[in-house]
């Protein structure tokens, strides 16, 4: 079985997307999974800045 935690997972995931190459909207799509995980109360507002998507601040 997969002992990591949902948010190691997304943190892989995360990692894999990075390294793939830029295209246009790659950032938008990050933005709106993150947002996404966030209102949906998957993540926290600290794990949501480690996936990259943008603080509550900005």
């Amino acid at each position: 079985m997969n002992d990591l935690t949902y948010f190691e997972r997304l943190v892989a995931s995360a990692h894999r997307i990075a390294r793939h190459p830029w295209h246009p909207g790659k950032e938008q799509a990050i933005d709106l999974a993150v947002e996404g995980l966030v209102m949906a109360v998957l993540i926290d507002s600290e794990e949501r800045v480690v996936l990259g998507g943008r603080s509550n601040a900005a």
